[in-house]
């Protein structure tokens, strides 16, 4: 009999091991079916031991061991996946099964079928893991606008075949995915295989079956959800738009998968390459201290093909008889409309709705969420409600919606200011201004599909003339040129009390920018904004040498490692247990407890949190591990949190 010790793969199982013993031998890797609450879940093997080895433990245990209920698969994982896996889950204090689950289809763990013949036994692992001992692990960075960015890819992947080997290219989203194929396939069609998260259960076991078993040297375009493919000949990973928060899960268990994929390829000792137009600080910082090798040499200063660079200072218009509730500027609008009316524009606003603020001018309340307190939106009536027929106010951030107010709630006045613009907004004056112009609008409010945004984007290249108003959703499925480019609202983002934020608006800037082919134009009240000086230069040197300069003075990453632990602040008893953590554990390291409103994980109510600050060397520290392992799932860890508030 073996005793053996198992990892859940279910999400709402916390518990990082359970113990359990088998009549089979079983290896480290198998998929099992357990008795767990009254259920039958599927585990992961860890650990197996002989029953003679642990007696002594047995007989002193406080309940009897179960047995598992079946085998589901035997060795289904390969050693380094799981070693990876293992290390992820104590850096980011998750359990082991939500690793595993994050980055293996569920279509995969639910299917009945055998084994593809592609599964590993543990002596091939082995082998093939001593034999790569020997091999040098090369970790390189590529910062290159997209174009010159594929054309390394290519040249890369050319080189790989030629060696019988495979490439992994790992994109943040389903939409990389299909624009990667398009371009990288060319020449190559049979031998690329694409896994999408978003197919169809049975069709994503079908291309998982196909891609393992292929014999040929592959490139394989997948998202961060199908890592767990195991195949020997994968000797190069590629991590695709390295800057993307999409990376990063939002909910629990808040892993990152660019840490995931950099620690596979340590274990497997193959190539990896982070590329993107603007790599993030903290990769830059690694490259400049050795880390990391330039793949080319890096570009610091970004060209653009656009003939003119316009930026429109608001504030210097304050003079002028100039009515302040436009969205489009007079100068903006008049360049819209003397441009050839066979050219496009692309219209980029930070904000949905109509206005994003709404203030009394007598006492400067500002109408904010009864719930999240943070200013409501207020947006136009919805045009699929027949009996919608009134502006309405909604809050972005809990989805809480209410009738607009004609007079202040906090002092009664009537003087109410409608403030900033969104995307309905800046539809609604292009309308007024190109009566005959196509318009559409590309939004989370306006498209919920996503065949509706493919849809959005090819009738606007299709259309001569078109114009095309969205958010950051729109931006990433823009690859073509665009004639003309404006940026109206970039000034909500500074607002953002986040120290990513600079970062977020050079990104968007700088993506923008290169799109453009005759006007990239900037209107803006904040020209005094640095970041607006750097992006209109493409100077990402000074850019990344300032931010670098100001993360190290505040100790932000990448000079420290910051821990997120959050509680919902209407539960007083876990406020004062995060309070006694923080005074009677957690005294030798830098902590603040602060409030904000929570992520999705706590239902976006107000939480009150705890930071930790540790040096980037310190973590995992086993002492503090430990301690955090211990705390029930009420209290939400986040390591490298995106943002702090």
């Amino acid at each position: 009999m073996k005793i053996i010790t198992v990892a859940p793969l279910s999400k709402a199982i916390f518990k990082e091991n359970l113990t359990y013993f088998s009549a089979q031998d079983l290896e480290i890797g198998s998929i099992v079916l357990i008795p767990l609450r009254n259920k039958i879940i599927e585990a992961l093997v860890t650990e197996t031991h002989e029953t003679e080895n642990l007696k002594s433990e047995l007989r002193s245990s406080d309940y009897p061991l179960k047995k598992i209920k079946a085998v589901k698969y035997k060795n289904f994982f390969a050693p380094g996946f799981i070693e990876t896996a293992q290390k992820t889950a104590d850096f980011f204090v998750v359990p082991l099964g939500q690793v595993i689950k994050s980055f293996t289809p569920l279509a995969l763990l639910s299917s009945s079928t055998s084994k593809t013949k592609e599964q590993k036994n543990d002596r091939t692992e082995k082998n093939e893991k001593n034999s790569a001992s020997k091999t040098k692990i090369e970790k390189f960075v590529l910062q290159e606008p997209d174009e010159d960015r594929l054309a390394l890819y290519k040249k890369l992947i050319r080189e790989a075949f030629a060696q019988k080997q495979s490439v992994f290219l790992c994109a943040p989203t389903n939409h990389d995915i299909g624009r990667l194929a398009q371009t990288l396939s060319r020449g190559i069609e049979d031998y690329v295989f694409v896994l999408r998260s978003d197919d169809p259960p049975k069709k994503q076991l079908t291309n998982w079956k196909k891609t393992a078993s292929a014999d040929h040297p592959i490139l394989i375009i997948a998202t961060p959800l199908f890592l767990s493919l195991s195949r020997p000949d994968i000797k190069t990973f590629i991590v695709e738009r390295e800057n993307a928060t999409a990376y990063k899960q939002l909910t629990r268990p808040f892993i990152d998968a660019r840490f995931f994929i950099e620690k596979l390829a340590e274990s497997q000792r193959v190539k990896i390459v982070l590329g993107d137009i603007l790599l993030r600080s903290e990769t830059i910082e690694r490259s400049r201290n050795g880390e990391l090798a330039p793949l080319s040499p890096i570009t610091y200063r970004s060209f653009t093909s656009a003939q003119k660079q316009i930026l429109i200072n608001l504030k210097e218009k304050k003079a002028q008889a100039i009515d302040f509730g436009l969205a489009v500027s007079e100068e903006l609008a008049t360049l819209i409309s003397q441009t050839d009316p066979n050219e496009r524009w692309f219209i980029f606003s930070g904000r949905r709705g109509l206005n994003p603020l709404t203030v009394c001018g007598d006492c400067g309340y500002t109408f904010s969420c009864p719930h999240c307190h943070i200013p409501l939106t207020l947006h136009q009536p919805k045009s699929n409600i027949k009996k919608s027929t009134e502006n309405y106010f909604l809050c972005h951030k809990c989805g809480h919606v209410s009738s607009p107010e004609d007079k202040c709630r906090h002092c009664g006045g009537w003087k109410l200011a409608l403030l900033g613009s969104g995307t309905e907004k800046i539809e609604a004056e292009l309308k007024k201004l190109l009566p005959q112009a196509k318009i559409w609008r590309l939004d989370s409010d306006q498209v919920k599909t996503g065949q509706k945004t493919v849809e959005i984007i090819r009738d606007f290249y299709s259309s001569p003339g078109a114009i095309l108003i969205g958010t950051e959703m729109a931006l990433f499925h823009l690859t073509e040129k665009i004639e003309n480019i404006a940026i109206t609202s970039i000034d909500a983002y500074f607002s953002i009390p986040e120290f990513r934020i600079n970062e977020k608006v050079f990104n968007i800037l700088l993506r923008l920018r290169h799109l453009a082919v005759k006007n990239f134009v900037i209107q803006t009240r904040n020209s005094e904004e640095e970041v607006l000086s750097l992006a209109l230069n493409g100077n990402s040197t000074e850019f990344h040498r300032r931010e670098l300069l100001e993360r190290k003075k505040l100790k932000y990453p990448p000079f420290s490692l910051l821990i997120k632990i959050s509680v919902k602040s209407s539960h007083l008893a876990l406020v004062e247990a995060l309070e006694t953590l923080k005074e009677e554990h957690l005294t030798p390291w830098q902590t603040v407890i602060y409030d904000s409103f929570g992520p999705a994980s706590l239902n976006h109510e107000a939480t009150t949190n705890l930071l930790l600050r540790l040096p980037t060397t310190d973590w995992p520290k086993k002492e503090i591990l430990d301690l955090l392992r211990q705390l029930p799932p009420t209290f939400v860890i986040n390591v490298d949190p995106e943002n702090i508030f």
